[in-house]
């Protein structure tokens, strides 16, 4: 029996536009850390929502098709990365009030790039990782048949910029879906590629003293039965430690490996478009989250005991992302953002759960035979006791 749950505290934000999947995400833009909440629209508006209100936009970008936040810099702070169709690449930085000098209604104030250059066009998905494993974070974007690697460099002649070595691409004979990045036993980073016709292919770089030599496969490809749709990578286990990815393919199956080693899979029997990460039941590991179109939300732990939320009915998804954001007061709680196709966006916060198994008495250390062997004991009066000693040994 499937066990579901509900959420009730919510905030509903008005969003203008469609946007693409990788175009959303739950970060911490302006370094404060508490997160934001950044979406960006195919019509090129870009809005970060702080708190309960829009604190900042900018317009006319072009087609946003991904974004992400991240130390790309190298300078200990982070940065807004945003990629359009049209092939441009800004970056925006916070610095205090400089971020914009235009105030708008509200209090509102629009965003302006720090920087801007020109990147290969149909770019659909970028993350920020240290996947040359040199020190130093790098851009990884998805195009076409390959994946290119980008590195901030400050030692251009005519500017600073995003720099791509040609050596550092990694081409592919099919297209490629989606990618993550996880960290193996020895910290380094993998990279996981997913090919819909080839199934996940595992890479690492090689390097010598701290410069990138080439990729080296970690394994044969994985086996996927389907198209996947979506991956994430470096899910925190219980000792603290970031070395589990998981995946979903078109046929609702999702997958767990440690490295190239299948732990579980799951059959979730419903297509999932987005796949996310969060610490949702307190237990000090990060649990894997699943949508469907129509807002069926999966919540599954390392054990594979999963949950299920059903977003509201007879309402399609346009966009998910699940994360940390500080809506209320100043810490950032588990958050879940469902973006509908009648331009709402929805965030369902302070969503913990005590435990996605289920909690037997055999859990705890009680003894209840008394309960068997006294004739006098009512059946309601039995359970009755059952539940008192089960919220006294919560506490």
């Amino acid at each position: 029996m499937v066990r579901r749950v509900s959420f009730v505290q919510r905030k509903t934000f008005e969003f203008e536009g469609s946007l693409f999947q990788e175009a959303i995400t739950l970060a911490d833009f302006d370094n404060d850390e508490r997160n934001e909440l950044v979406i960006g629209s195919v019509e090129g508006d870009l809005s970060i929502f702080q708190g309960e209100e829009l604190k900042w936009r900018a317009s006319n970008l072009g087609m946003i098709t991904c974004l992400t936040v991240g130390d790309v810099k190298n300078k200990g702070t982070n940065s807004l990365v945003v990629i359009t169709g049209e092939g441009i690449c800004y970056t925006f930085d916070y610095h205090g009030q400089s971020v914009g000098d235009t105030v708008l209604p509200h209090d509102r104030k629009e965003l302006h790039y720090s920087h801007k250059q020109r990147f290969p066009l149909n770019i659909k998905q970028c993350i920020i990782s240290d996947i040359t494993n040199r020190g130093g974070n790098d851009l990884l974007v998805i195009l076409d048949t390959n994946v290119r690697v980008y590195t901030w460099d400050e030692s251009c002649n005519h500017d600073r910029e995003l720099t791509h070595n040609e050596k550092q691409d990694i081409n592919f004979d099919a297209q490629v879906d989606a990618i993550t990045v996880n960290t193996d036993s020895n910290g380094n980073q993998m990279l996981f590629v997913c090919i819909p016709s080839q199934g996940i292919k595992i890479l690492k770089a090689a390097t010598n003293n701290n410069k990138f030599m080439n990729w080296e496969p970690v394994s044969l490809a994985l086996d996927a039965s389907a198209p996947v749709t979506d991956a994430i990578g470096n899910i925190r286990k219980c000792d603290g430690t970031e070395g589990l990815v998981s995946f979903v393919t078109l046929d609702g199956v999702l997958k767990m490996y440690e490295g190239d080693e299948e732990k579980w899979s799951l059959p979730l029997e419903k297509p999932i478009f987005a796949l996310g990460k969060t610490d949702i039941d307190s237990d000090r590991t990060e649990e894997v989250v699943a949508c469907s179109w129509d807002g069926l939300t999966f919540f599954v732990d390392h054990h594979k005991n999963f949950v299920v939320y059903k977003f509201e009915e007879s309402v399609n998804i346009r966009a998910f992302c699940v994360g940390k954001y500080s809506l209320v007061g100043s810490k950032n709680l588990p958050t879940l953002v469902y973006v509908t196709f009648d331009g709402q966006v929805i965030v369902y916060f302070d969503v913990e759960l005590t435990s996605l198994g289920i909690i037997t008495l055999n859990d705890y250390d009680i003894d209840i035979g008394f309960l068997c062997k006294d004739e006098n004991i009512t059946p309601a009066k039995r359970a009755e006791v059952i539940r008192q000693l089960l919220d006294c040994n919560a506490e």
